[in-house]
This record gives structure tokens, C-alpha cells and sequence, in this order.
């Protein structure tokens, strides 16, 4: 299980290694929608909310375009038989999901970069910790539905509208707690968004662990 668990994360990055104009399609869209923000916002001073605002829309759709490619990318090379057959299910949802998170953490801290850089965004310890756990809420929420659309065939546009629902909650609880870090509070005075945030990512990745394998045997 576990050699077939680090198998599939390293498969993952070698993966998207490989295929680098997704890469470059997800770094060039979060610098476009940085130097929009800062084009379309000349010399006007955001308060906390908005600044909390523009970073977690930014973030929701580079995770739209990061998690869903995960399993889509498996049929557009046609091994999704083959790794039905070398890996157990777990390791394979754990897997991914894994993969998935680390790599959102590492745009989402490029975003943090790049929005302190252009000072659209006040870059602390606390507002990246707080980007840092949304991007992992938001890739450990909907690496499930990745997986249906996969199995379903459907587009990547298909993933982004039917995971809104799943992630609104996370949505909202990133944009109350960043708006609080961002305001000057401490990263304490956000625990209970936090708190709230990961108790619901646990719930529905557990259900998505249990669900998963009928998913993945039906694909």
C-alpha cells in the first residue's frame, strides 16, 4: 500500500513535469490575473476584504484547472486500465490527492509571491499560512469529483461547475479568515475559520475515500 501510495505521487509529478505546457498554462494564468488586478486597480489602496477576495478567486480557478487534470490526464494517455491494475484504489485516491495538494501549495505560495511583489497583497507568515491550508482544503475536497469526471469523460469546464458547491464553504471560511490576517490579526484570531475549514475537508475526504473505489471500478 505504501510503496504503491509513493509510487503514484511520484508519478504525478513526473507526469506533469512531462507535459509542461500545463504547467506553463497554470503559471502564466496566475501571472495574467496579477497583472490584471494590478492594471485594473491603478493606485486604488484594497482594503482586507478585497484584498482576501481577489487572492481566493484566483485561487479557485488555478485549483480548477490543477486538480481535475490528475485523472483527466490518465485518459488522454489511456493508462487509467493500467494503473486500475497495478495500484490498489486507495493508493491511488490518496496518491493523487496528495500530489494534487502539494503542488496547489506551491502555486498558491507563487500567487502570495507575486501579489506582495506587485504590493497588491501585504505578504506575512499569516496570510500565506492561510492560502497555504485553503489550496490543500480545496485539493483534498474535490480530488473525487476529478475522478468522476474522468470517469465520465466529460470536460475540464464540467469539473469547475460541479465542484462550486463543494468548495463554496471553503470559499467563504479562506475569505473570512484572510480578510482577518490581512486586517493585522494574528494567525489565532482566525482558528475557528481554520478550524471549521479542515473539519469539513476531513468529513469529505473520508466520504470520498469510501466512495471512491465504486468510482474508480465503474471508469
Amino acid at each position: 500500500m505504501w510503496r504503491a501510495f509513493f509510487a503514484i505521487v511520484r508519478k504525478e509529478f513526473l507526469a506533469a513535469f512531462r507535459s509542461r505546457h500545463n504547467i506553463a498554462a497554470e503559471l502564466y494564468f496566475v501571472v495574467g490575473s496579477v497583472l490584471i488586478l494590478v492594471l485594473g486597480f491603478p493606485q486604488v489602496r484594497l482594503d482586507a476584504g478585497q484584498q482576501s477576495g481577489v487572492v481566493w478567486v484566483v485561487v479557485y480557478f488555478v485549483a480548477m484547472m490543477t486538480v481535475a487534470r490528475s485523472y483527466v490526464i490518465e485518459q488522454e494517455r489511456s493508462t487509467l486500465l493500467y494503473v486500475m491494475h497495478v495500484a490498489p484504489a486507495d493508493a491511488v485516491y490518496w496518491g493523487k490527492l496528495v500530489a494534487s495538494v502539494l503542488w496547489l501549495i506551491v502555486v498558491g505560495g507563487i500567487q502570495m509571491l507575486l501579489m506582495g511583489a506587485f504590493s497588491l497583497v501585504p505578504v506575512r507568515f499569516e496570510s500565506a499560512a492561510v492560502v497555504m491550508i485553503g489550496c490543500a482544503a480545496i485539493g483534498a475536497a474535490t480530488s473525487l469529483l476529478a475522478a468522476i469526471v474522468a470517469a465520465a469523460r466529460l470536460r475540464n469546464w464540467v469539473f469547475a461547475a460541479i465542484a462550486f458547491p463543494i468548495v463554496m464553504p471553503i470559499f467563504f471560511l479562506g475569505v473570512d479568515s484572510l480578510a482577518t490576517v490581512l486586517a493585522g490579526g494574528e494567525i489565532v484570531s482566525a482558528v475557528t475559520e481554520l478550524t471549521v475549514m479542515l473539519l469539513y475537508v476531513i468529513v469529505v475526504a473520508i466520504v470520498a475515500w469510501w466512495l471512491f473505489p465504486f468510482i474508480w471500478s465503474e471508469a
